[in-house]
């Protein structure tokens, strides 16, 4: 209860998901267990072991890079204004408003890492019923969703669910966010160039998100599911040593939805003064 209460209050204050940044933490104290392992295990005969660690420190980079690139990136789609001349803070030094381009970003994974903590629980779900239940369906359901059996047709099977819940997460969208976004331009006079406002904005703005989520989801699943196997391959070469490549990605994801609180609360008082200037 105490631990609801403190993910909370952490998202009511602005600074990213409270339930995020508190598994980010907890990932971090188990990867110091890890490495305490591998110097432990390694100390004695580091030049043997050498190209394990270079490899497994190259995966770690390889896997942030792509995490970034799944965080950050967004297509974006230019605006035009009608109506008014839009203020801009380009003749006053002393204004914090700058003229830059007016567009709208959408991000190719909008919700971050949330598709893998959704997908991990459901598939952990049938184990949990499994203990809860004396029943053969959740039995034979947690064997063929356990990655290290070979019940159901080998471990490609949860792999392949793996991949496409993390796919089906990222793309679905419950809130019509083309429609709100589309009465917000007209709220604003503005408009897409070459595009009637109204439906016309909707279909189109409709059309970019499913492109935009598609290629996102696609590229989470991919690096999600590559983590795991590259996960399960070093632990076959090294038993008893697990690096958990899937945590870099909530890891690197939490980090990045942090910095980006931060940047809007410091923004905060800026735009609060630029708001009253202009007697918004």
């Amino acid at each position: 209860m105490s631990m609801t209460w403190i993910c909370d209050t952490i998202t009511e204050f602005g600074f990213g998901h409270g339930s995020s940044l508190i598994i980010c933490v907890g990932i971090l104290t188990g990867y110091t267990d890890t490495l305490h392992k591998m110097i432990t295990q390694f100390s004695g005969n580091f030049s043997y072991c050498w190209p394990y660690i270079l490899g497994v420190a190259g995966i770690f980079m390889i896997l942030t890079m792509g995490a970034v690139l799944v965080t950050e990136g967004c297509r974006k789609i230019k605006l035009q204004y009608y109506g008014f001349k839009l203020a801009s803070g380009a003749g006053n030094e002393s204004s914090p408003v700058t003229e830059v381009e007016p567009y709208i970003p959408f991000n190719i994974n909008p919700t971050g890492m949330q598709p893998l903590l959704t997908t991990s629980y459901l598939l952990a779900f049938p184990s949990i019923m499994a203990s809860i239940f004396a029943s053969p369906f959740w039995e034979n359901l947690r064997e063929i969703l356990n990655p290290k059996t070979s019940t159901g047709g080998s471990p490609w099977v949860y792999y392949l669910t793996y991949a496409f819940l993390v796919f089906i997460f990222n793309i679905f969208d419950i809130a019509n966010l083309p429609k709100e976004i589309s009465d917000y331009l007209n709220k604003m006079c503005a408009r897409v160039p070459r595009i009637k406002p109204g439906r016309a904005t909707v279909d189109y703005l409709t059309k970019i998100q499913t492109s935009t989520r598609f290629w996102g989801g696609l590229l989470l699943s991919l690096l999600a599911t590559s983590s795991l196997l590259l996960d399960r391959y070093l632990r076959q070469i090294n038993e008893g040593l697990s690096i958990g490549f899937t945590s870099v990605l909530i890891i690197v994801g939490s980090i990045i939805e942090l910095r980006r609180s931060y940047q809007a609360y410091n923004v905060m008082p800026a735009l609060s003064k630029v708001l009253r200037r202009y007697g918004a």
